[in-house]
C-alpha cells in the first residue's frame, strides 16, 4: 500500500483503543502504517478536529525552517539521526 492509496477503498483499516498517559489520552499507530509513512519516534504530527467531516484528523507537522528545500531538511535529519551516539559524544571530547 502507497501513501497514496490512503483514503482510496482498498484502505487497511485499524482499530486502536484510546489509553491514557499521564493526564492525555493515547492512540498508537500501527507499524506498518507508521513504517509506510515515514513516521518515527520523536516525529511531530498535527492533530485536528474537522468538523464538516466529523472526523480527527492527524498529518505530518511541516516544521522545515523558512528558505530550507525539504528535501535538505530531510537528508539533515537522516544524517542526525545515523549520527546522534557520535554527535551527543563530541561534547565530551
Amino acid at each position: 500500500m502507497d501513501a497514496e492509496m490512503l483514503g482510496s477503498k482498498n484502505d487497511k483499516t485499524y482499530t486502536r483503543r484510546i489509553s491514557q498517559v499521564g493526564n492525555s489520552l493515547s492512540v498508537s499507530i500501527p507499524k506498518d502504517l507508521a513504517t509506510m509513512l515515514n513516521l518515527n519516534k520523536g516525529d511531530e504530527i498535527e492533530i485536528y478536529y474537522d468538523k464538516e467531516r466529523g472526523e480527527i484528523v492527524m498529518k505530518r507537522a511541516n516544521r522545515i525552517p523558512k528558505g530550507v528545500r525539504p528535501e535538505v531538511a530531510m537528508a539533515m535529519n537522516r544524517a542526525i539521526s545515523k549520527y546522534d551516539e557520535a554527535l551527543r559524544n563530541l561534547k565530551y571530547r
